[in-house]
């Protein structure tokens, strides 16, 4: 019989979860799925007993839990949301399940090989080399990023909390933005730009400046009002975000060289593809003076298939039942 595993995306705003197995091919086949707004529940594990509990059949042979946070000694405090996920509690609390717990963009890094090539959108084709370093870095409710490092034939993944460094604006409205963001947080990161909520914050930063009242849009209207050009506050905030996407991942670019392919992945690039094909993105990646020709090598990827982590989540649970 097929081993069953256990697999939860835990972000700030939505958990999914899932049962899967691997097919014939070896591919992954999930066989129950459920998504659950975070902030609804008091902790990871009443979701995951819940969802279990819904789905019945046997019990998963392990669990593969992906956070948005930095995991230290088996141990995350949540970015977004006022969770502590303790591994061996909730292991416990699972009825004492193996048990991986990892960053969710260590969890895309490791899901990568198992998105098929049709969930891909190549906006550089690049020259790419096969065993060459991979940058993962994606946008949703946070900002996310890992580097996929080549090991003996395969790929280590380093988790990174690269999204927490210091914006770096360019022109005037994105220094008066960085200003904006130091007086309400006392620091101004790339995920306070390059995330929802960064998103929502330069909207009501750019209404603002204009002087007119902030509005209060969510990320997803937002992006529509922004595609259907139908609010220009809209637009001028999905342009700046689009530009700093594009710079922030430059700039983790240079810094990995990955060869082997920059992939964006994240709940908002799919949205926003017709943007992200434009020249402010793209400019943003490549646009490194002198290096600029070494950065058009790099190949770049959008990934459209939002089970990205899971997959991921999903291969560290069955690392973890076979360590047990």
């Amino acid at each position: 019989m097929t081993p069953i595993y256990l697999a939860a995306d835990i972000g700030g705003t939505n958990t999914r979860v899932a049962l899967a197995g691997r097919d014939e091919g070896g591919r992954w086949h999930v066989r129950s799925r459920g998504r659950y707004a975070s902030q609804s529940h008091p902790s990871a594990a009443s979701i995951l007993s819940e969802f279990l509990a819904g789905c019945g059949g046997p019990a998963p042979a392990a669990a593969g839990i992906a956070v948005a946070g930095p995991v230290v000694d088996g141990s995350v405090q949540l970015t977004n949301v006022s969770w502590q996920v303790n591994a061996l509690e909730l292991s416990a609390a699972l009825g004492n399940l193996p048990l991986a717990l990892l960053n969710d963009f260590e969890a895309v890094g490791r899901g990568i090989d198992s998105v098929a090539a049709a969930d891909m959108v190549t906006l550089q084709p690049g020259l790419p080399r096969a065993d060459g370093t991979r940058l993962v870095v994606g946008a949703g409710t946070g900002l996310g990023v890992s580097v996929l490092v080549p090991a003996q034939g395969n790929y280590v993944v380093l988790p990174s909390e690269g999204s927490h460094a210091d914006f770096a604006p360019q022109g005037e409205v994105e220094i008066a933005l960085m200003r904006h963001l130091f007086e309400r947080h006392g620091h101004a990161s790339w995920e306070r730009v390059v995330s929802g909520m960064g998103l929502e914050s330069t909207y009501a930063f750019v209404r603002s400046h204009e002087g007119h009242k902030p509005g209060s849009l969510t990320a997803p209207e937002i992006t529509a009002a922004a595609l259907a050009g139908s609010d220009p506050w809209a637009v001028r905030a999905l342009s700046i975000f689009v530009s700093a996407y594009g710079r922030f991942a430059g700039n983790l670019a240079l810094a990995v060289l990955p060869r082997g392919g920059i992939f964006i992945a994240g709940g908002i690039a799919p949205r926003i593809l017709p943007k992200l094909r434009e020249g402010p993105f793209l400019e943003g990646v490549t646009a490194k003076g002198r290096f600029s020709g070494l950065m058009a090598e790099m190949p770049l990827h959008v990934v459209t298939n939002d089970d990205v982590g899971m997959f991921g989540a999903l291969a560290a649970a069955e690392a973890a039942a076979g360590k047990s």
